[in-house]
Order: structure tokens, then sequence, then C-alpha cells
């Protein structure tokens, strides 16, 4: 089923839109403008504060119907101590209300506690395995989530989680001085974050940013599981910037 992802090379982060004070028209040319540099996956999640924002301009593009959605939700949540699979899939029938799709291509689950630690959260993995595995094959079968990618805050919950049935790949940070996570981008369908380490590589005032967004996408897509690259553009001139790199790919 995975060779049905088709996964743009990146993927518009969505979450920084309010932070930089997008308006709904802005926001809707930077969808638009994106497609059509063949960026046709979205990154989002209703605990951003830009999700209205984003939600609202996604309804009102022209390349909506074109659009894949990576989503971001977890069970348990902060604050619980079990896996709900009514909650989960709660939380998807909401996302499908909001964002108006039929599906979502990729659920970013994650497996929180409060605060974030391996002993509670390999807990839930153990005691609650057949429920897990249950729920995410039935969501599946329903055709509201075509696939599962954990994001595991911990290896060590990584090795776990990637040996369920359901648990299509992993998502987690990936760049050059941030590489726990490589063994996998090689060897599991992996979808990379942070590839620029939030920003610092863009630091280094004797390379252009074109030639950085190319050297370090590079470095990511030199892992071959890679599907794709979850990527926060906020301006049309940011957009630019990947214009040749996309072009080139």
């Amino acid at each position: 089923m995975m060779n049905t992802l088709n996964l743009g090379k990146i993927t518009l982060g969505t979450m920084r839109f309010v932070d930089k004070n997008l308006s709904i028209k802005e926001t809707v040319k930077l969808i638009e403008e994106s497609f059509n540099l063949g960026i046709n996956t979205h990154h989002s999640s209703f605990e951003y504060n830009s999700y209205s924002l984003y939600a609202n301009a996604l309804n009102k593009s022209s390349c909506k119907p074109h659009i894949k959605h990576i989503v971001k939700l977890s069970s348990p949540h902060f604050g619980e101590s079990k896996f709900s699979a009514e909650k989960l899939e709660k939380l998807i029938d909401n996302e499908l209300k909001h964002l108006k799709v039929d599906c979502i291509d990729v659920l970013q689950w994650l497996v929180r506690s409060e605060p974030i630690n391996d002993n509670d959260r390999l807990s839930v993995l153990l005691h609650q395995k057949e429920t897990i595995e249950a729920s995410l094959s039935n969501l599946k079968e329903k055709g509201k989530i075509k696939h599962v990618f954990a994001f595991p805050y911990s290896v060590n919950f990584a090795h776990e989680v990637i040996k369920l049935k359901s648990v299509d790949g992993i998502i987690s940070y990936l760049n050059k001085s941030e590489t726990d996570y490589s063994h996998f981008a090689n060897s599991v369908p992996f979808i990379a974050i942070r590839p620029f380490f939030a920003g610092k590589f863009f630091n280094d005032a004797s390379n252009s940013s074109e030639s950085i967004i190319s050297d370090c996408l590079d470095y990511v897509y030199k892992h071959k599981s890679v599907k794709t690259s979850i990527i926060s553009i906020n301006t049309i001139q940011q957009l630019s910037q990947y214009k040749n790199y996309l072009k080139k790919s």
C-alpha cells in the first residue's frame, strides 16, 4: 500500500502562518503558488494557532481537491494514561469535517505522557497493543485514513512502535545535526521534519539560501526511505527560494 502514498518531495508546513501575520488572501495565494511548483502535500494540526486560518484558506483555494494531507493527532494525549480508539476516531472525524476531505493521507500519530517518558508510553504499547492495532486497522478499513506514521519522541520508542502492523512508518527529525533517526530513514518509510535544524543552518552567511536548501535537502534524500520533508514556508518570497530545487528534482 505504501506505493500509493506518492507525496511530493516537499510538504508545506502550516504551523507558523498566524505567527507571520498572513491574511487569508495571502494564505490562499501561498497554497496555490506552492501547488503550482509541485507542492501537493500539507502538514497541519488543530493544535497550531494557524489551524483555522489554514483550513479556511485551503477551502478557498482552487487546488484543494488535489492536496494530500499529513495530520498530527495524539492518543493518549498529555494527562491521559490510555489509548482511546473512540477519542482518536472523533479527532479524525473533526479533521475530515474541518478540512472538508474524505480521507487523511497520513495520520501522524503521537503517544504522549505527562511528562513525556518512555516508561509510560511503552507501557501503553505493551498493554494496549491489540486495541491500538484494531483501532488503526479499522480507521483504514473505513477509509478515514490511508497510512499511519508514528512520531516517536525517542529512538527506543521508534524501535517498538514500528513493530505494530498498522504503523506504516516513522516521522521525525532528520538533518546533519540531528541524526538519531537516520537508521529508520534508511530502513522504513520515513517523513522528515526540521531539515534545516529549526532554521539554524540559514545562519551560514557564506552560502545563499538556495544553496543551503539544496545542500540540506540533498542530505535528507540520501536516506533511501524518505518520502517527503515537512518545511515551514510562509511567504511567496520564501517559496521562490525552493523553485530551482523543485525543478531539478
